[in-house]
């Protein structure tokens, strides 16, 4: 029986227990000494209360024998019923902590996760593109009922304010990898830009942008990337307006839900076989089955749709287009 969870099972057991000693002690009393009931239920209290009453008549040696052997079931049944009502009343009254401390201990164990500032309309959208992506990820929201929304589904939530340093390291800031601040005020976003970007420099930013001007202060104060809803969404109106195949297209790409084909971003490391290698010895699209669109170097150089070649650098960053298996597969063999 689990004392922070009390059921009308678990509690009709209690009762049962508690309900049968009595019985017991009743009718072993009426039996052995021909008791009235009445007399064996007071017996049975005043024994199992240990109230130190004198007994309600002189016990046969079968009586004191009884009685001992109903002191020590009592003793033993009356324990463990305090005990599971106890630490279900603790539980409960101290459940919130330890909620909190169990989830700030898996937080802690994290490391290049990704954190989320803000679980509205724009936050939602992104944990279920995470989730999709099997990302390990935390939330910081500061409403109650999206917090409660949040641990409701079993997400890593932290319950404050992003722009404070305190949230932010409750949240795993040091050991994350990259942050998307989805708040609702361009206010609130900027300053928990500036209050990431000074805890980790090397966090990879993404934040929302309300408002035109705010892209560029959000870019200014140590954003990598700044987005609008709204500029997106008009460019994607445009688009599907102007090309609505090449549009239909990307959009079967990015579905992470249903297309097998993937566009990826993967960096080269010093070790991978790939360093110094021409791009078809490894990534011809016939030996592959996945297409090479740009490779980025690390002086700041983009090749777009790079010829079979080019040589691979260090550092270099390409993004490929694939298969997911193939994308795997690729992605084992530039990092191994």
């Amino acid at each position: 029986m689990n004392g922070d969870k009390l059921n009308k099972t678990n509690l009709g057991t209690l009762l049962l227990l508690v309900g049968g000693l009595v019985v017991v002690g009743t009718l072993g009393y009426m039996i052995i000494e021909g008791w009235s009931a009445l007399d064996a239920v007071y017996m049975v209290v005043i024994t199992l209360a240990t109230v130190g009453y004198r007994e309600v008549h002189t016990l046969s040696p079968a009586g004191t024998i009884f009685t001992m052997l109903l002191i020590v079931f009592g003793i033993v049944t009356l324990y463990y019923v305090v005990r599971v009502l106890g630490e279900y009343f603790l539980a409960n009254q101290f459940d919130e902590d330890v909620k909190n401390r169990r989830m700030q201990s898996k937080i802690s164990s994290l490391t290049n996760h990704c954190i989320v500032c803000g679980f509205g309309r724009v936050g939602s959208d992104v944990v279920d593109d995470l989730i999709k992506e099997g990302a390990e990820f935390v939330v910081i929201e500061s409403r109650p009922d999206l917090v409660e929304e949040c641990r409701t589904s079993s997400l890593l939530c932290v319950a404050g304010d992003a722009t404070t340093e305190e949230t932010l390291l409750a949240a795993g800031a040091m050991n994350a990898k990259s942050l998307i601040v989805a708040l609702g005020r361009d206010s609130d976003n900027i300053l928990t830009v500036i209050t990431a970007r000074s805890l980790n420099g090397n966090l990879f930013i993404v934040s929302r942008a309300n408002t035109d001007a705010a892209v560029d202060k959000l870019l200014r104060v140590g954003a990598n990337r700044a987005v609008s809803p709204y500029q997106i969404s008009a460019f994607r109106m445009t688009t599907f307006a102007l090309r609505p195949n090449a549009s239909d297209f990307i959009d079967n790409v990015v579905d992470l839900d249903k297309s097998e084909v993937q566009i990826t971003d993967v960096t080269v490391a010093s070790n991978s076989p790939l360093v110094g290698s021409p791009l078809d010895k490894y990534l011809a699209n016939r030996k592959s089955g996945m297409a090479v669109l740009v490779l980025h170097r690390s002086d700041g150089e983009s090749l777009i749709n790079p010829a079979g070649e080019t040589e691979i650098n260090a550092g270099d960053r390409l993004i490929i287009m694939g298969t997911r298996a193939n994308l795997t597969d690729i992605d084992k063999l530039i990092n191994r």
